[in-house]
């Protein structure tokens, strides 16, 4: 797909292994100024790089002054092709400085043009076609722009925090918790399943125990919510960098939907804030995903303040809008250069 026909009087050029430094410092001037919990996976983006320059290539830009100077860089991050099923992940962001010349916008549609040329290059082998991109709730140029785009958000996630000073007692009636070990992974692991909103993110046994160690749960740190001997109700924890502080991090946290409301969550976070308490720790951490931007409210009832939130636009493109967008766009060897760029 050629790149965008507006060029902003600058040049676009593919995305290279080489454009990475730069790329680092464009992130590191967006944290500079203001968006320091924005969603750039860089990681990702090298390891791509690596495995399918020319691939890669295909489904990102950047873009320069005529100095040569880096200023915007898109990438979209499609599914690996043993399993198309997944969304396209849209990254990418521009200088601050050039955040009020247009260029976002221009950045945003050629990701999701070039998103459905490659749907339809793959014959929609994964299913219907779904572009994500992830950012920080703060960053207001894409909570302003992301939704004049067809991109609604749909999913929030609330990392926040709390002190330790003060320990909380908080127990149910008829309920025991206990350590969570290997003999409590199975029945927490399908309890899991069953809550899910979506069964498509059912975790088999591999998976799951993939998941812990990932997250590097301790079962030293962890509980499980216990009633007439089965269980019903999960606390898993890990230990976590937390604002530049060393904190426990509560990962998984669920309970049965009759064992709801009878005050089990705030059991089971008390009795993990003891044992964070045991190791010396200040605070206390919790990652929250929801599908409401006031998803966070009942944690700050429980005396958590809000870190970040991350939010999840979603869009489920037209197929036919790649037709129309087409004329739009020249070679990628063509370029316009305006003075004073």
């Amino acid at each position: 797909m050629p790149t965008p026909a507006k060029t902003h009087g600058c040049t676009w050029n593919r995305i290279t292994a080489g454009d990475l430094p730069e790329i680092a410092s464009l992130v590191e001037a967006e944290e500079y100024l203001g968006d320091a919990t924005h969603h750039h996976d860089l990681r990702a983006l090298s390891v791509a790089l690596a495995d399918d320059p020319q691939g890669t290539g295909d489904n990102g830009i950047v873009l320069r002054k005529p100095s040569g100077t880096l200023i915007a860089y898109a990438w979209n991050q499609v599914p690996a092709a043993d399993d198309p099923s997944g969304p396209v992940y849209l990254h990418g962001g521009c200088h601050p400085a050039w955040r009020h010349e247009g260029v976002q916008p221009t950045l945003l549609d050629w990701q999701s043009e070039r998103a459905i040329e490659w749907y339809l290059e793959t014959d929609g082998a994964g299913g219907p076609l779904q572009l994500t991109m992830v950012t920080s709730a703060t960053n207001k140029i894409f909570a302003d722009l992301l939704p004049t785009r067809g991109f609604p958000p749909q999913k929030w996630y609330h990392a926040l925090r709390r002190p330790l000073a003060h320990p909380v007692r908080h127990t149910v009636a008829g309920v025991d918790l206990v350590p969570f070990g290997a003999a409590w992974s199975e029945p927490v692991r399908h309890l899991y399943n069953q809550i899910l909103t979506h069964p498509s993110d059912t975790l088999d046994e591999a998976s799951w125990q993939w998941g812990l160690g990932a997250a590097g749960i301790r079962e030293d740190l962890s509980f499980v919510a216990v009633a007439d001997g089965a269980a019903v109700g999960w606390v898993l924890n890990s230990l976590l960098d937390l604002a530049g502080e060393r904190s426990g991090w509560t990962e998984y946290l669920g309970a049965t939907l009759e064992w709801r409301n009878w005050g089990i969550y705030r059991a089971l976070l008390a009795r993990s804030d003891d044992s964070f308490r045991a190791l010396g720790l200040g605070t206390a951490g919790i990652g929250v995903e929801t599908d409401s931007d006031q998803g966070a409210r009942p944690y700050l009832e429980m005396g958590y303040q809000l870190v970040d939130t991350m939010v999840w636009y979603v869009n489920h493109p037209s197929l036919d809008r790649i037709g129309a967008a087409q004329p739009n766009q020249v070679p990628a060897a063509q370029s316009e250069h305006a003075d004073g760029a």
